[in-house]
């Protein structure tokens, strides 16, 4: 199994949500975050007083797949994420040794 960690533009997530949703995706952790790379933050003026925001918002998507999903999902992320400019964000992918659910008590790829 796989663990596929994407940092990509707010405005993406549901164009990214449906990608994934067709090509048989089943579930994914979303969460709101802040961070900077090459985009680097921007300033803004408030008040009349400018001032720097060093960290831009961006949506956390964690996603645990078959391994064999795994490179038909980082596609669909990349195409789907994509906006040609600075910032699109990231995506990577770690082992991941086992999975429980929780209401079930099933194991590794019947977990997910």
């Amino acid at each position: 199994m796989k663990l596929i960690i994407a940092a990509i533009k707010p405005f993406k997530l549901e164009e990214v949500r449906e990608a994934l949703t067709a090509i048989g995706v089943r579930g994914m952790m979303v969460t709101e975050i802040k961070g900077f790379g090459s985009q680097s933050g921007h300033t803004e003026i408030y008040r009349g007083a400018e001032y720097a925001v060093n960290f831009v918002p961006k949506i956390k998507l964690e996603i645990v797949v078959a391994t064999s999903m795994a490179d038909e999902v980082v596609e669909a992320i990349a195409r789907t994420a994509k906006t040609d400019k600075i910032g699109d964000g990231k995506i990577f992918v770690l082992d991941v040794d086992s999975a429980v659910r929780v209401r079930t008590g099933e194991t590794d790829q019947d977990a997910i």
